[in-house]
């Protein structure tokens, strides 16, 4: 994470910090190397759910959805359609009981 941060610099606001995250990431430069690409999701991930969640910015859900799609992808979780449904039926069970 301080790496993150020494190379885009010091953020005060979280979400330009993420936005200035997502244009570094987009340069491509990250992919060469996983662990801190991985770090770099997670921590786009972490934001925006904290943002979402428990800052209740209604105003992010779009991104942070997306950010959970790419956590996913990366996280090499690629099962259909089929299958994420049934285990969402699973957990709202367990949730639920």
């Amino acid at each position: 994470m301080e790496r993150l941060k020494t190379l885009i610099g010091k953020r005060e606001n979280k979400i330009e910090f993420v936005r200035d995250l997502v244009d570094l990431l987009l340069t491509g430069e990250f992919y060469s190397d996983e662990v801190l690409f991985r770090d770099a999701v997670e921590e786009i991930y972490s934001i925006l759910r904290s943002e979402v969640v428990e800052n209740c910015r209604r105003d992010l859900t779009d991104a942070y959805e997306t950010a959970l799609l790419l956590r996913t992808s990366i996280s090499g979780r690629t099962e259909g359609v089929g299958d994420l449904l049934r285990e969402l039926r699973r957990n709202l069970k367990r949730a639920g009981s």
